[in-house]
C-alpha cells in the first residue's frame, strides 16, 4: 500500500507537469473550477396531480440519461426520483466500460442524434472523469463518510450534512443533451448530471463537466463546444472543473464543486486539505514524496513538534506505530 500510493501520487505530478509543458498552460496553479454559471436556475416541480409512472425513471436507473427522457421522467415519475432510491444507480465498474468503450456516443445515436464517426476514433480516455465519478460513488454510497474533518461531527455538522445529502436525487452519468432545437441534433455530453431538489417544489439540473487532457491533445475533441447560455435555456447549470485536479484531488474537486453550487457552502470548509493553493503544494510533510487523494483517507494530518503538517495516510500510519514524532 504504501509503495504504491507514493507511486501512485508520483506519476500523476510527472504527468500534470509534462503536460503543463506541452500545453504551455500554468495546470498545477489553475482553479479547480474552471467555469461555472452566473446565477443558479430553478425550475418549477410537476404538479402533484399527474399520475406517476415508473417507466421514464427506469430507464434513466438502467442507462445513459438523456435531456428528453430525464424531464419526462422528472414530469411523470418525481415520486420515485425524490424518494433518493437510487442515487447513484451507475456501479464504478459499469461506469469504466462507458468512458473506456465511448458508449454515450452509441447512446446518443441510438437515440437520434447525429454523431460523426471521429467521436468513435478520436475518443481519449480521461482518467480524471472515472476518478471524480469514484470519489461521488464513494461519498453518495456513504463509504467516505469520513472524508470530512471527524472533529467536524457535531450536531449542527451533521444536520448540515445531513441536509445537503438529502437534496440530492440523482447523479446521473454521461449524460446527453441537444446542442440545437433543430430535428438533426447534435450532443453535447455532460459527465455528470446532478438532480438537485431546491426550497418548495422546485429543482436544479446541475451538469459537470471534466475538462480533460484530450481538449490539448487531440485534434478534433469528441465533445461538441456548446454556448453555456443555450444550456442555461434548457435549464442547466453547467461548471467545468479540471481534469488535472481531479487526478491529483477528486475529493477535493467535488467539495468545490458543492460549494460553488451553493448545495454545501462550507465544503471546503471542513475538508483536510482544502487550505492547499496549488497541486505542488500536495507534498507529505514527513517524507517529503507528491501527494494524491485517491482514496478518501489517503491524506491526513499529523502532528510533529508544534506544527501540524499534511502527510500520505501510511507515512503516518508508521509514525504512530514507531511512536517516533
Amino acid at each position: 500500500m504504501p509503495i504504491l500510493e507514493i507511486q501512485r501520487a508520483e506519476k500523476i505530478h510527472d504527468y500534470i507537469q509534462k503536460l503543463e509543458k506541452l500545453t504551455n498552460i500554468p495546470l498545477r496553479s489553475s482553479p479547480i473550477i474552471l467555469s461555472s454559471p452566473r446565477q443558479q436556475v430553478s425550475l418549477e416541480l410537476p404538479l402533484e396531480e399527474i399520475k406517476q409512472s415508473y417507466e421514464y425513471v427506469e430507464q434513466i436507473y438502467e442507462d445513459i440519461g438523456e435531456h428528453e427522457l430525464v424531464f419526462k421522467a422528472i414530469k411523470t415519475g418525481w415520486e420515485y426520483l425524490n424518494s433518493g432510491y437510487k442515487i447513484v444507480p451507475t456501479s464504478k465498474e459499469e461506469y469504466f466500460r462507458q468512458i473506456n468503450e465511448a458508449y454515450v456516443f452509441q447512446a446518443a445515436r441510438e437515440r437520434g442524434y447525429t454523431v460523426d464517426e471521429n467521436y468513435f476514433k478520436e475518443h481519449k480516455f480521461c482518467y480524471g472523469q472515472y476518478e471524480t465519478y469514484y470519489a461521488v460513488h464513494e461519498i453518495m454510497q456513504r463509504n467516505a463518510f469520513d472524508f470530512l474533518l471527524s472533529k467536524s461531527y457535531s450536531p449542527s455538522f451533521i444536520h448540515t450534512y445531513a441536509n445537503w445529502y438529502k437534496c440530492i436525487k440523482l447523479i446521473s452519468t454521461q449524460f446527453i443533451i441537444p446542442t440545437t432545437t433543430i430535428e438533426k441534433k447534435i450532443p453535447h455530453i455532460l459527465d455528470q448530471l446532478w438532480i438537485i431538489s431546491h426550497n418548495i417544489n422546485q429543482l436544479r439540473l446541475l451538469g459537470i463537466e471534466i475538462v480533460g487532457e484530450g481538449k490539448f491533445l487531440s485534434r478534433n475533441q469528441p465533445r461538441t463546444s456548446v454556448n453555456n447560455e443555450f444550456l442555461n435555456q434548457l435549464g442547466y447549470e453547467i461548471y467545468q472543473v479540471a481534469s488535472w485536479w481531479c487526478r491529483v484531488d477528486p475529493y477535493r474537486v467535488i467539495c468545490e464543486f458543492l460549494k460553488a453550487s451553493g448545495i454545501f457552502p462550507d465544503a471546503t470548509k471542513y475538508l483536510i486539505g482544502a487550505e492547499l493553493n496549488t497541486i505542488d503544494e500536495y507534498v507529505c510533510g514527513i517524507c517529503h514524496a507528491p501527494m494524491v487523494r485517491w482514496g478518501w483517507d489517503w491524506i491526513q494530518r499529523y502532528q510533529i513538534g508544534n506544527s501540524t503538517v499534511l502527510a500520505h495516510k501510511d507515512c503516518v500510519m508508521r509514525k504512530q506505530h514507531s511512536g517516533r514524532y
